[in-house]
């Protein structure tokens, strides 16, 4: 898939978020303009591991990491990065991905399936 295409799939300007497969999360996995979110609980994150290279931000402490202008774990929003979400079935991260939105965050897709699915496609993991 190439770059236009995962891009139309985020939608412009923050308007829709989207659901991104992990066929197609897995080919951004290593772009230094991607980021991995994973909005589990640290629990869940220990137990079955996370995506290689994730932010570990369970989703009750988004609000502390995500600072839009910057200083945060998360990246600001001026950089303008893609940001994949994850959690175990994609209920939780797509609330993240609406958290996100509504603090200017563009670019932001949740991964449909959750970890799972990543796994299936062949994802790269870590503990």
């Amino acid at each position: 898939m190439s770059f236009n295409n995962i891009m139309s799939m985020f939608g412009g300007g923050g308007a829709a978020l989207e659901n991104v497969s992990a066929g197609s999360a897995v080919q951004f996995h290593s772009d230094e303009d991607s980021i991995f979110i994973d909005v589990r609980s640290h629990g869940e994150m220990q137990m079955s591991g996370t995506i290689a290279g994730a932010l570990r931000v369970p989703l009750q402490e988004l609000a502390n990491h995500a600072k839009p202008e910057g200083g945060g774990t998360l990246p600001a929003t001026s950089e303008n990065k893609r940001i994949f979400i994850v959690c175990a079935s994609g209920a939780r991260s797509s609330v993240a991905c609406r958290q996100l939105a509504g603090m200017g965050y563009e670019n932001v897709a949740n991964l449909s399936g959750g970890l799972g699915a990543w796994k299936r496609a062949g994802g790269a993991m870590e503990r």
